[in-house]
């Protein structure tokens, strides 16, 4: 054998070598870090949503509105399309504009709704305590029309007929 044939050799199985370790390593890490995630199936609950929100008797007031614009501060203006609770009572009245819900307490930052809406998404039904949202969490759930105009909510998981999610809070 000649000793450019041996070169020849020893590069050839240097490159597959390099080549094996490479892929092992990819491979290696690819399970590595897919082994933290949990799996997308059993055991991957969301927390309670619209179902306990709905029922919930500390929230004053539920509106199916629709956004119709945002002013210069992120706040929603609305068209209330059906108004589903409001305190027995209450003086309240219902807002023609959403502002968002207020972080850390009574005298905390409002934060807009146009940073925690998606775009695009323009019907919700709206959880309030006076012009905000009642909390930082199941806050506002999202109605969309189906065919035959029966409109449907979204609960965090799937898309359910609202009239049986309303007939069911009470």
């Amino acid at each position: 054998m000649s000793v450019s044939s041996i070169c020849f050799i020893s590069d050839t199985w240097t490159f597959y070598w390099k080549l094996f370790l490479i892929s092992v390593v990819v491979f290696s890490l690819n399970l590595f870090i897919k082994g933290d995630e949990p799996s997308r199936g059993a055991g991957d609950e969301l927390p309670p949503g619209l179902e306990v929100a709905i029922r919930n008797p500390a929230i004053p007031m539920i509106v199916d509105a629709s956004i119709t614009s945002y002013t210069k501060e992120g706040y929603a203006k609305i068209k209330v399309n059906k108004v589903y609770k409001k305190t027995a009572g209450s003086k309240a009245v219902v807002p023609t504009i959403v502002k968002g819900y207020r972080m850390d307490g009574a005298n905390g930052r409002v934060v807009p709704i146009r940073i925690i809406t998606d775009k695009g998404k323009e019907r919700f039904l709206f959880f309030l305590k006076g012009d905000l949202l009642y909390s930082t969490y199941n806050n506002r759930f999202e109605i969309r029309e189906e065919k035959g105009g029966k409109l449907v909510v979204h609960n965090g998981r799937t898309w359910q007929p609202l009239a049986d999610m309303i007939a069911h809070s009470k």
